[in-house]
């Protein structure tokens, strides 16, 4: 195969190869958003046990949107920092799909479902994504749909141990529709991704998102005795305002606008594998063979499903 140097065109420069934040990082902030989102499941859980979901909420949200705007105000990016009307509606679409929809079917799923349940469920968003742009038209190759078939077979068998768990057909109910929402969320926010700044496009979502879920949520918290709340609980609320949603959205929005919504929700395929894998480290969860071959099958499949993105990358550029 003939260099690139060699197909040059004399007095051209050759068009210079990708960095590694460009070949690797969206890869390495996905893998970084799993992890944070793998260790919700332990901190909410234990949190559930100070304070009731619908209070937790109010409080994760109240100071995520003061957060949001603090970060927003510090950045300073003249004109950026506002939305466009034409984007307004978007917006808040983006809002309610990927925190209030989404937030509200996580918290009161988990609360009335098992972790087992829970996890499955919400690791479906892969499924709903590609299903959701199959109906607007969009494609997906064949070896996607492949290796999303391996990676969901994979999830099932990570977690078919913990089947014998208690649980309620309406929380099971609840984390199918936080799955739905959460796959509907990547796909309308993906033109917000690519006009608008991380701070700007995160604190208006937020701002649309988590206004509708204070006032759900405020009855729950004028009774909640946060008094007895303990340091402990404390920091896990901090944790949970600060990492796995306003952090992790961002790193997730940039990774879709960089490798596409379908390719991108295949990584949360890998969170209840990595949530058992905290358990079994914090908590003293058994992690047996069955484990250990539903991991191996959910990271096939993701390498299935991404090889196929690999190789028409590397043909556009040999015909470059």
């Amino acid at each position: 195969m003939t260099s690139r140097l060699l197909d040059a065109e004399p007095g051209i420069e050759p068009a210079p190869a990708p960095g590694l934040v460009a070949r690797i990082g969206p890869e390495l902030a996905q893998l970084v958003v799993v992890g944070l989102w793998a260790s919700t499941f332990v901190v909410t859980k234990a949190s559930f046990a100070e304070v009731t979901p619908l209070a937790f909420t109010f409080a994760r949200f109240a100071l995520m949107i003061l957060l949001a705007f603090g970060v927003l105000l510090v950045r300073r990016r003249g004109t950026e920092r506002r939305p466009r009307r034409a984007d307004l509606g978007r917006f808040a679409v983006a809002g309610l799909s990927g925190y209030t929809l989404y937030q509200l079917g996580f918290v009161l799923g988990l609360d009335r479902t098992s972790p087992f349940s829970s996890s499955l469920l919400i690791a479906m968003v892969p499924l709903f994504t590609v299903l959701i742009l199959a109906l607007a038209g969009e494609s997906t190759p064949r070896r996607g749909w492949l290796g999303l078939a391996v990676a969901i077979a994979g999830a099932v068998v990570f977690l078919l141990d913990r089947r014998g768990e208690p649980g309620t057909l309406l929380g099971d109910a609840l984390s199918l529709g936080a799955a739905v929402s959460f796959a509907t969320y990547g796909i309308v926010n993906r033109p917000l991704v690519a006009a608008y700044p991380p701070e700007t496009y995160t604190a208006y979502t937020v701002l649309a998102g988590g206004v509708p879920l204070i006032a759900l949520s405020a009855p729950a918290a004028v009774g909640q005795e946060w008094g007895r709340v303990s340091i402990a609980g404390w920091i896990g609320i901090a944790y949970m305002v600060v990492l796995p949603v306003y952090v992790a959205y961002m790193l997730w929005n940039w990774a879709i606008a960089r490798r596409g919504v379908a390719a991108a929700t295949g990584f949360s395929l890998l969170v209840p594998v990595a949530s058992g894998g905290l358990s079994a480290l914090l908590l003293g969860e058994g992690f047996g063979p069955a484990k250990v071959v539903g991991g191996a099958l959910v990271l096939t499949g993701l390498v299935i499903a991404r090889s196929r993105r690999r190789a028409s990358q590397t043909v556009r550029e040999e015909a470059r």
